[in-house]
């Protein structure tokens, strides 16, 4: 007789806005998650962890004990030592900014599962960022794949794959309400064979290529680029990511939401000159290396867009690689 799926013991770990959808989604089919892994604010902040959701609130709904680490890496030795006592079957990682350490993962008796993907698909795109990376590259679509946990960077076997489409409307937040719902349907569809030890798990096959580090000076725009580049960019690091920016007479300007807006406005003017600036909504339109982009959503403290202002060029001109070995 099998095993019943609500005897097993899941640990869930995660600390984002999608790390927190995808644990309620699974909370609410029934599953018996046993303890939730997460940060506190201080810690969260003091990582900078981008889109930090606490997720101890549903926990505690669900009467679920939380377990704070006192590294993020989960690295120490009262970490090993809490996951070994727990003895616990299943750890399942979503919105962890971090490796877990090798020896924790054999704590478990089914080992951990965690979530990766890129617009080719693994092996491609192992690394940072992977959803960031396919805005900034204009890519059409996204395969998402559950994976388990290994010692190497995303390289585990292949647990199960979905693709969803990116669009042109998409900006990185909606890319995460894809991916939540991608991870929870194969987290829905595979989980019972992976617990009963049935799952069949695929090897990822093909030459690895891996995307690097971002970090938030890496949404500096330079307003030479072309239009669908500084717009990609923009989309690519807008909330909950630090976000896209320039700066003009010292002041920074966070851009937060933008849209092409035409190729053949103001062709003679520098790249970055605000072409014109409405008053009644605060948008505000600048020239790039081959049209322009109207801005629709900006911050920046005392400062109001003027027409004829231009606006600093803070990044590097055609900053994204696209010589990844990709088909």
């Amino acid at each position: 007789m099998d095993r019943p799926l609500d005897d097993f013991d899941i640990v869930y770990v995660g600390c984002t806005e999608g790390g927190f959808e995808v644990l309620r989604n699974l909370l609410s089919e029934g599953y018996g998650v046993t303890e939730v892994v997460t940060l506190t604010d201080g810690q969260a902040e003091r990582h900078s962890v981008a889109g930090y959701y606490p997720l101890e609130g549903l926990a505690s709904e669900h009467d679920i004990p939380v377990y704070y680490p006192d590294r993020y890496e989960m690295d120490s030795t009262g970490s090993l030592d809490h996951f070994e006592d727990l003895g616990a079957d299943l750890l399942i990682v979503n919105g962890w900014q971090r490796l877990v350490p090798e020896e924790v993962l054999g704590t478990f008796t089914r080992g951990g599962v965690g979530v990766h993907g890129s617009a080719y698909g693994l092996p491609k795109g192992r690394g940072r960022s992977p959803m960031n990376w396919t805005l900034l590259e204009g890519a059409r679509r996204f395969l998402l794949s559950v994976i388990t946990l290994e010692a190497g960077v995303d390289s585990g076997k292949v647990l199960g794959t979905r693709k969803f489409d990116v669009n042109n409307h998409d900006t990185i937040r909606s890319m995460y309400y894809k991916l939540v719902i991608v991870t929870t349907d194969i987290l829905m569809t595979k989980l019972p064979a992976l617990l009963r030890g049935t799952a069949d798990l695929e090897d990822q096959v093909g030459e690895p290529t891996y995307y690097p580090k971002r970090t938030p000076k890496d949404g500096a725009i330079h307003w030479e680029n072309t239009t669908t580049n500084v717009f990609n960019l923009v989309r690519a690091v807008s909330r909950p990511y630090p976000g896209a920016y320039t700066a003009e007479a010292g002041t920074t300007v966070m851009v937060w939401e933008a849209v092409p807006f035409s190729f053949d406005l103001s062709v003679d003017v520098e790249a970055g000159t605000v072409i014109d600036a409405f008053e009644t909504t605060g948008d505000f339109i600048v020239k790039t290396g081959d049209g322009t982009l109207l801005i629709t959503d900006w911050e920046a403290e005392d400062w109001t867009p003027e027409a004829g202002t231009v606006l600093d060029s803070l990044g590097e001109r055609d900053r994204v690689d696209l010589e990844y070995g990709y088909d």
